[in-house]
Protein backbone atom coordinates (compact mmCIF):
# COMPACT_ATOMS: atom_id res chain seq x y z
CA UNK A 1 0.00 0.00 0.00
CA UNK A 2 1.45 3.80 -0.95
CA UNK A 3 2.58 4.96 2.29
CA UNK A 4 0.37 8.23 1.79
CA UNK A 5 -3.09 6.45 2.20
CA UNK A 6 -2.04 4.79 5.55
CA UNK A 7 -3.13 8.08 7.27
CA UNK A 8 -6.34 7.85 5.67
CA UNK A 9 -6.94 4.33 6.59
CA UNK A 10 -6.47 4.78 9.96
CA UNK A 11 -8.51 8.23 9.70
CA UNK A 12 -11.07 6.37 8.18
CA UNK A 13 -11.04 3.47 10.85
CA UNK A 14 -11.19 5.52 14.08
CA UNK A 15 -14.01 7.38 12.88
CA UNK A 16 -15.87 3.99 12.62
CA UNK A 17 -16.33 4.84 8.59
CA UNK A 18 -17.11 1.96 6.69
CA UNK A 19 -14.76 1.62 3.52
CA UNK A 20 -13.40 -0.79 0.80
CA UNK A 21 -9.44 -0.76 0.24
CA UNK A 22 -8.59 -2.67 -3.18
CA UNK A 23 -5.23 -3.40 -3.85
CA UNK A 24 -3.69 -4.87 -7.43
CA UNK A 25 -2.17 -8.54 -6.76
CA UNK A 26 -1.01 -8.87 -10.50
CA UNK A 27 -1.51 -7.53 -13.93
CA UNK A 28 -0.98 -8.83 -17.44
CA UNK A 29 -0.37 -6.52 -19.87
CA UNK A 30 -1.84 -3.07 -19.41
CA UNK A 31 1.48 -1.33 -20.05
CA UNK A 32 3.82 -2.72 -17.63
CA UNK A 33 2.32 -1.12 -14.68
CA UNK A 34 3.34 -2.63 -11.42
CA UNK A 35 1.58 -4.56 -8.88
CA UNK A 36 0.62 -2.70 -5.72
CA UNK A 37 -1.71 0.01 -7.01
CA UNK A 38 -4.07 0.65 -4.02
CA UNK A 39 -7.67 2.06 -3.94
CA UNK A 40 -9.65 3.46 -0.79
CA UNK A 41 -13.24 4.00 -1.42
CA UNK A 42 -15.39 5.27 1.66
CA UNK A 43 -18.83 5.39 2.53
CA UNK A 44 -19.46 8.94 1.21
CA UNK A 45 -17.85 7.92 -2.44
CA UNK A 46 -14.38 9.38 -2.07
CA UNK A 47 -11.73 8.21 -3.26
CA UNK A 48 -8.34 7.93 -2.23
CA UNK A 49 -5.00 6.82 -3.89
CA UNK A 50 -5.38 5.29 -7.72
CA UNK A 51 -6.08 1.99 -9.43
CA UNK A 52 -6.14 1.51 -13.49
CA UNK A 53 -6.97 5.28 -13.73
CA UNK A 54 -10.71 5.65 -12.88
CA UNK A 55 -11.21 1.48 -13.91
CA UNK A 56 -10.79 0.57 -10.62
CA UNK A 57 -12.84 3.31 -8.59
CA UNK A 58 -15.62 2.07 -10.63
CA UNK A 59 -15.07 -1.79 -10.34
CA UNK A 60 -14.81 -0.83 -6.61
CA UNK A 61 -18.47 0.80 -6.47
CA UNK A 62 -20.17 -2.19 -8.24
CA UNK A 63 -18.06 -4.87 -6.20
CA UNK A 64 -20.79 -7.26 -4.50
CA UNK A 65 -18.49 -7.54 -1.34
CA UNK A 66 -21.21 -8.16 1.01
CA UNK A 67 -20.47 -7.12 4.82
CA UNK A 68 -18.62 -9.99 7.25
CA UNK A 69 -17.28 -11.63 3.44
CA UNK A 70 -13.90 -10.15 4.51
CA UNK A 71 -12.19 -9.81 1.18
CA UNK A 72 -12.88 -11.12 -2.52
CA UNK A 73 -10.93 -11.15 -5.42
CA UNK A 74 -12.19 -9.16 -8.84
CA UNK A 75 -10.47 -10.55 -12.04
CA UNK A 76 -10.86 -7.36 -14.19
CA UNK A 77 -10.64 -7.82 -18.00
CA UNK A 78 -9.45 -4.41 -19.79
CA UNK A 79 -10.39 -3.63 -23.44
CA UNK A 80 -8.05 -1.78 -25.37
CA UNK A 81 -10.26 1.47 -25.96
CA UNK A 82 -11.30 1.58 -22.94
CA UNK A 83 -8.01 1.28 -21.17
CA UNK A 84 -6.48 3.99 -23.15
CA UNK A 85 -9.48 6.10 -22.44
CA UNK A 86 -8.83 5.55 -18.58
CA UNK A 87 -4.98 6.73 -18.92
CA UNK A 88 -3.59 3.51 -19.37
CA UNK A 89 -0.92 2.14 -22.19
CA UNK A 90 -2.58 -0.61 -23.40
CA UNK A 91 -5.44 -3.63 -22.41
CA UNK A 92 -4.94 -6.44 -20.52
CA UNK A 93 -5.81 -8.04 -17.02
CA UNK A 94 -5.74 -6.97 -13.72
CA UNK A 95 -5.98 -9.28 -10.36
CA UNK A 96 -7.94 -6.88 -7.78
CA UNK A 97 -7.94 -8.44 -3.99
CA UNK A 98 -11.01 -6.26 -2.23
CA UNK A 99 -11.32 -6.09 1.60
CA UNK A 100 -13.49 -4.05 3.74
CA UNK A 101 -11.94 -1.38 6.03
CA UNK A 102 -13.37 -3.02 9.28
CA UNK A 103 -11.98 -6.33 8.58
CA UNK A 104 -8.03 -5.11 9.20
CA UNK A 105 -6.77 -4.32 12.30
CA UNK A 106 -6.79 -0.92 13.17
CA UNK A 107 -3.82 -0.76 14.90
CA UNK A 108 -2.45 -1.72 10.95
CA UNK A 109 -3.14 1.79 8.97
CA UNK A 110 -0.83 3.27 12.26
CA UNK A 111 2.08 1.24 12.06
CA UNK A 112 2.28 1.82 8.38
CA UNK A 113 1.97 4.94 8.95
CA UNK A 114 4.67 5.02 11.90
CA UNK A 115 7.10 3.40 8.95
CA UNK A 116 6.72 -0.66 10.40
CA UNK A 117 6.46 -3.53 8.41
CA UNK A 118 3.29 -5.23 8.08
CA UNK A 119 1.91 -8.78 6.81
CA UNK A 120 -1.57 -9.72 6.48
CA UNK A 121 -3.38 -12.69 5.47
CA UNK A 122 -6.99 -12.32 4.45
CA UNK A 123 -9.56 -15.18 3.97
CA UNK A 124 -11.35 -15.02 0.53
CA UNK A 125 -15.08 -14.91 0.79
CA UNK A 126 -14.83 -16.35 4.56
CA UNK A 127 -14.07 -13.58 6.50
CA UNK A 128 -11.53 -13.02 9.03
CA UNK A 129 -7.98 -11.33 8.78
CA UNK A 130 -4.80 -11.72 10.61
CA UNK A 131 -2.36 -9.23 11.10
CA UNK A 132 1.37 -9.63 11.99
CA UNK A 133 3.48 -6.17 13.14
CA UNK A 134 7.27 -6.17 12.78
CA UNK A 135 8.25 -4.82 15.87
CA UNK A 136 12.41 -4.81 15.43
CA UNK A 137 13.09 -2.91 18.48
CA UNK A 138 11.27 -5.35 20.89
CA UNK A 139 12.62 -8.55 18.54
CA UNK A 140 8.93 -9.21 18.56
CA UNK A 141 5.80 -9.61 16.32
CA UNK A 142 2.42 -8.47 17.48
CA UNK A 143 -0.20 -10.46 16.13
CA UNK A 144 -3.51 -8.88 15.53
CA UNK A 145 -7.01 -10.14 14.55
CA UNK A 146 -7.85 -13.71 13.60
CA UNK A 147 -9.12 -16.15 10.68
CA UNK A 148 -11.70 -17.78 13.07
CA UNK A 149 -9.73 -21.11 13.65
CA UNK A 150 -6.48 -21.53 15.60
CA UNK A 151 -4.99 -23.62 12.97
CA UNK A 152 -5.14 -21.45 10.66
CA UNK A 153 -3.94 -18.69 12.87
CA UNK A 154 -0.89 -20.76 13.40
CA UNK A 155 -0.39 -21.75 9.92
CA UNK A 156 -0.72 -18.01 8.48
CA UNK A 157 1.43 -16.50 11.01
CA UNK A 158 4.73 -19.03 10.05
CA UNK A 159 3.43 -17.76 6.29
CA UNK A 160 3.45 -13.91 7.74
CA UNK A 161 6.72 -14.62 9.58
CA UNK A 162 8.50 -15.49 6.47
CA UNK A 163 7.34 -12.92 4.47
CA UNK A 164 8.64 -10.17 7.29
CA UNK A 165 11.84 -11.92 7.39
CA UNK A 166 12.73 -11.62 3.36
CA UNK A 167 11.94 -7.81 3.89
CA UNK A 168 10.30 -7.28 0.82
CA UNK A 169 7.00 -6.08 -0.56
CA UNK A 170 5.06 -8.85 -1.79
CA UNK A 171 1.26 -10.12 -2.45
CA UNK A 172 0.02 -13.32 -3.26
CA UNK A 173 -2.60 -15.42 -4.03
CA UNK A 174 -2.95 -18.37 -2.15
CA UNK A 175 -4.67 -21.29 -3.73
CA UNK A 176 -3.58 -24.65 -2.21
CA UNK A 177 -3.45 -25.50 1.63
CA UNK A 178 -5.18 -24.92 4.74
CA UNK A 179 -5.41 -21.33 4.34
CA UNK A 180 -6.79 -21.47 0.51
CA UNK A 181 -8.37 -19.43 -0.56
CA UNK A 182 -6.51 -16.55 0.55
CA UNK A 183 -4.54 -13.40 0.18
CA UNK A 184 -1.21 -12.91 1.46
CA UNK A 185 0.72 -9.53 1.32
CA UNK A 186 3.71 -8.31 2.97
CA UNK A 187 4.01 -4.46 3.26
CA UNK A 188 7.04 -2.53 3.45
CA UNK A 189 7.40 0.97 3.33
CA UNK A 190 9.93 1.64 0.94
CA UNK A 191 12.83 4.21 1.66
CA UNK A 192 14.35 6.64 0.28
CA UNK A 193 17.71 8.41 0.72
CA UNK A 194 18.11 12.25 0.10
CA UNK A 195 21.34 12.86 0.18
CA UNK A 196 22.67 17.28 -0.19
CA UNK A 197 26.38 17.41 -1.13
CA UNK A 198 28.80 16.79 -3.65
CA UNK A 199 32.19 14.56 -4.34
CA UNK A 200 32.97 11.02 -3.95
CA UNK A 201 30.92 10.25 -0.83
CA UNK A 202 27.55 11.45 -2.54
CA UNK A 203 28.36 8.35 -5.07
CA UNK A 204 29.78 5.31 -2.50
CA UNK A 205 26.36 6.63 -0.22
CA UNK A 206 24.25 6.27 -3.09
CA UNK A 207 25.62 3.19 -4.28
CA UNK A 208 25.24 1.56 -0.60
CA UNK A 209 22.00 3.03 -0.80
CA UNK A 210 20.68 0.96 -3.34
CA UNK A 211 22.53 -2.22 -2.85
CA UNK A 212 19.85 -2.39 0.25
CA UNK A 213 16.97 -1.57 -2.44
CA UNK A 214 16.36 1.94 -1.56
CA UNK A 215 15.99 4.70 -3.78
CA UNK A 216 18.36 7.81 -4.30
CA UNK A 217 17.56 11.47 -4.36
CA UNK A 218 20.69 13.27 -4.57
CA UNK A 219 21.44 16.90 -4.54
CA UNK A 220 24.21 19.60 -4.98
CA UNK A 221 22.58 22.54 -3.46
CA UNK A 222 19.36 23.46 -0.97
CA UNK A 223 17.21 24.68 -3.86
CA UNK A 224 13.48 25.06 -4.98
CA UNK A 225 13.99 21.66 -5.84
CA UNK A 226 14.90 19.50 -3.31
CA UNK A 227 12.60 22.02 -0.44
CA UNK A 228 9.65 20.83 -2.46
CA UNK A 229 10.80 16.91 -2.85
CA UNK A 230 11.71 17.02 1.04
CA UNK A 231 7.89 17.66 1.33
CA UNK A 232 7.09 13.77 1.08
CA UNK A 233 10.03 13.04 3.56
CA UNK A 234 8.05 9.63 5.84
CA UNK A 235 9.28 7.76 8.70
CA UNK A 236 10.91 4.99 6.82
CA UNK A 237 13.07 7.74 4.63
CA UNK A 238 16.69 9.26 5.52
CA UNK A 239 18.51 12.58 4.88
CA UNK A 240 22.24 12.91 4.44
CA UNK A 241 23.43 16.31 5.29
CA UNK A 242 27.40 16.31 3.48
CA UNK A 243 27.48 20.30 3.34
CA UNK A 244 29.32 22.42 6.22
CA UNK A 245 27.36 25.43 4.79
CA UNK A 246 25.32 26.29 7.42
CA UNK A 247 22.68 28.77 5.29
CA UNK A 248 22.05 25.42 3.13
CA UNK A 249 22.68 22.98 5.54
CA UNK A 250 19.77 24.53 8.05
CA UNK A 251 16.62 23.89 5.93
CA UNK A 252 17.04 20.68 4.73
CA UNK A 253 17.62 19.48 8.20
CA UNK A 254 15.00 21.68 9.79
CA UNK A 255 12.75 19.81 7.48
CA UNK A 256 14.32 15.96 8.19
CA UNK A 257 13.81 16.38 11.65
CA UNK A 258 10.58 17.73 11.88
CA UNK A 259 9.33 14.96 9.40
CA UNK A 260 10.36 12.15 12.18
CA UNK A 261 13.03 10.22 9.70
CA UNK A 262 16.71 9.42 10.11
CA UNK A 263 18.99 13.04 9.84
CA UNK A 264 22.40 12.70 9.75
CA UNK A 265 25.14 15.38 9.08
CA UNK A 266 28.39 14.86 8.06
CA UNK A 267 31.33 16.90 9.72
CA UNK A 268 33.19 17.88 12.93
CA UNK A 269 31.63 18.54 16.27
CA UNK A 270 32.34 22.41 16.61
CA UNK A 271 30.68 22.19 13.03
CA UNK A 272 27.85 20.16 15.07
CA UNK A 273 27.77 22.43 17.78
CA UNK A 274 26.79 25.10 14.93
CA UNK A 275 24.20 23.55 13.21
CA UNK A 276 22.19 22.92 16.88
CA UNK A 277 22.56 26.44 17.81
CA UNK A 278 21.28 27.60 14.34
CA UNK A 279 18.69 24.59 14.27
CA UNK A 280 17.35 25.78 17.32
CA UNK A 281 16.82 29.52 16.46
CA UNK A 282 14.72 28.40 13.50
CA UNK A 283 12.43 27.10 16.16
CA UNK A 284 13.70 22.67 16.67
CA UNK A 285 12.86 21.94 19.95
CA UNK A 286 15.42 20.15 22.10
CA UNK A 287 14.03 16.35 21.34
CA UNK A 288 13.89 17.44 17.55
CA UNK A 289 17.51 18.50 18.28
CA UNK A 290 18.49 15.18 19.86
CA UNK A 291 17.65 13.28 16.67
CA UNK A 292 20.35 14.93 14.51
CA UNK A 293 22.89 12.31 13.95
CA UNK A 294 26.07 14.45 13.90
CA UNK A 295 28.55 13.54 13.41
CA UNK A 296 26.38 10.81 11.01
CA UNK A 297 27.21 7.43 10.91
CA UNK A 298 28.96 4.41 13.25
CA UNK A 299 32.05 5.23 14.16
CA UNK A 300 33.39 1.37 12.81
CA UNK A 301 36.92 3.07 11.79
CA UNK A 302 36.06 3.92 8.39
CA UNK A 303 38.91 5.66 6.46
CA UNK A 304 37.57 5.65 2.52
CA UNK A 305 34.16 7.03 1.30
CA UNK A 306 33.19 3.35 0.93
CA UNK A 307 33.62 2.59 4.16
CA UNK A 308 32.04 5.92 5.73
CA UNK A 309 29.26 5.09 3.29
CA UNK A 310 28.32 1.53 4.78
CA UNK A 311 28.68 2.85 8.45
CA UNK A 312 26.30 5.81 7.50
CA UNK A 313 24.13 3.13 6.10
CA UNK A 314 24.17 0.92 9.26
CA UNK A 315 23.37 3.56 11.51
CA UNK A 316 20.61 4.28 9.42
CA UNK A 317 19.23 0.99 9.89
CA UNK A 318 19.87 0.44 13.56
CA UNK A 319 17.61 4.14 13.61
CA UNK A 320 14.92 2.29 12.06
CA UNK A 321 15.24 -0.80 13.95
CA UNK A 322 15.05 1.06 17.13
CA UNK A 323 18.19 -1.25 18.33
CA UNK A 324 21.73 0.09 19.55
CA UNK A 325 24.28 -0.85 17.37
CA UNK A 326 26.15 -3.45 19.34
CA UNK A 327 27.96 -6.42 18.01
CA UNK A 328 25.03 -9.98 17.78
CA UNK A 329 27.71 -12.12 19.72
CA UNK A 330 27.03 -9.44 22.90
CA UNK A 331 23.22 -9.08 22.34
CA UNK A 332 20.09 -11.62 23.18
CA UNK A 333 17.10 -12.99 21.41
CA UNK A 334 16.52 -13.59 17.80
CA UNK A 335 19.22 -12.43 15.24
CA UNK A 336 17.18 -11.34 12.43
CA UNK A 337 13.63 -10.46 13.76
Amino acid sequence: MRGDLAPIARRLAEEGRDALVARVISFSGVGGRRAGETLILSDDGQAHGSLLGDLGERALADSPLSPGAGALLLELVLEEGEARRAGLACGGTARVAVSELGAVPKEVWGALERGQAVALVSRIGQGGTLAVLDQPAERSRLVLGSLGDERLDETALGEATKGLRAGRESALLITEGPLAPAFFEVLVPSTTLYILGTGELVTALGAQARLLGWSVAAYEAYDSQMELSLQSLGPADALVVLLHDHDEATPALAAGLRAGCYVGALGSRHTQDGRRRRLAGEGLSEEELARLHGPVGLDLGARTPEETALCIAAEILSFRAGRPATSLSRSRGPING
